[in-house]
């Protein structure tokens, strides 16, 4: 097996920045601070989510984190995810976005509505646990191990080639009549990303990976094809480009930014940038606001 791995630290509890050094924002008075806070409409109202269904949790697989599974996983309320979908589908369409790469599960409830939202397509990287028999051969192209958050080991995720080579025929075939009298054909594919969280930016950076792999195999596929059905004989050239990133939450204390700003060129559009945790008390940090206090 010579799969792609990403390891993803553990966030251990005391590695957290402490955060109550300030004056603290308690649940009654979030109302009020929101009015003065720097938030958008769309993070207002996924904080106001956050102090209702989320809480500073300890989990098995990545350390200190926030859980808010009611808030984007296993419910949505367009009362505090409808502004932030609106802000983000804006941001994708700015970035000339054609196809949207998501993990799953987790990932895809709001990486569904960013996509439709901004009128995009949207391609599951699908989760299965590893098996210790398998071969490299049984997985598509780009799929890759990561450990899982919850502690649950090892997992691989893949996309579906066949629904990928679908949204990229429909991206690039209008290209391709749009250069008919060219002498040579340009084709691009923009991708972007999206997540519930942004941690360390370890599970963006392989699915950006694992994009530009599925994607350009699938640019290759339809550039073969088009010249058996056509016999276009011109010179023609295909590229993927990981364009941007968008999510409710980013760990900024983790500085993944910076990481997916090396690495691929794109700073990453996030509702929520959480400033640090803590687990006790419960509290998060919030850019624009200030120190959220559970309790």
């Amino acid at each position: 097996m010579t799969l792609p791995r990403y390891e993803r630290r553990m966030e251990n509890v005391h590695e957290t920045p402490a955060l109550l050094t300030g004056d603290p924002v308690h649940l009654d008075r979030l109302e009020t601070a929101l009015a003065t806070s720097a938030l958008t409409a769309g993070g207002r109202d996924l904080l106001r989510g956050l102090a209702r269904l989320g809480r500073p949790a300890v989990f098995a697989g990545g350390g200190a984190g926030i859980e808010y599974g009611s808030l984007l996983k296993t419910s949505v309320n367009p009362e505090y995810l409808g502004a932030h979908v609106q802000e983000a589908a804006a941001h994708l369409r700015e970035c000339g976005v054609d196809i949207l790469i998501v993990p799953g599960m987790s990932g895809y409830p709001i990486g569904s509505m960013y996509a439709m939202a901004a009128g995009l397509p949207a391609i599951l990287l699908k989760k299965q646990r590893l098996s210790a028999v398998a071969l490299e051969s049984d997985y598509p192209a780009g799929s890759f191990v990561i450990p899982s958050y919850t502690g649950d080991g090892d997992v691989v995720m893949s996309a579906d080639q066949v629904a990928v080579e679908d949204v990229v025929h429909r991206v690039l075939e209008p290209q391709v009549a749009a250069q008919v009298e060219a002498r040579s054909v340009e084709l691009v594919v923009r991708l972007a990303g999206a997540d519930d969280i942004i941690d360390k930016a370890t599970m963006s950076q392989a699915v950006s990976d694992s994009g530009l792999i599925v994607g350009q195999a699938a640019v290759d596929t339809f550039i073969r094809q088009h010249r058996e059905i056509t016999g276009d004989a011109r010179e023609i050239t295909g590229r993927v480009e990981m364009t941007c990133w968008v999510t409710p939450l980013i760990k900024g204390y983790n500085r993944p930014q910076e990481h997916l700003q090396r690495l691929f060129g794109v700073t990453p559009f996030a509702g929520l940038n959480v400033t640090g945790v803590q687990i006790d008390p419960p509290a998060i940090g919030i850019e624009g606001l200030g120190i959220l206090q559970y309790t």
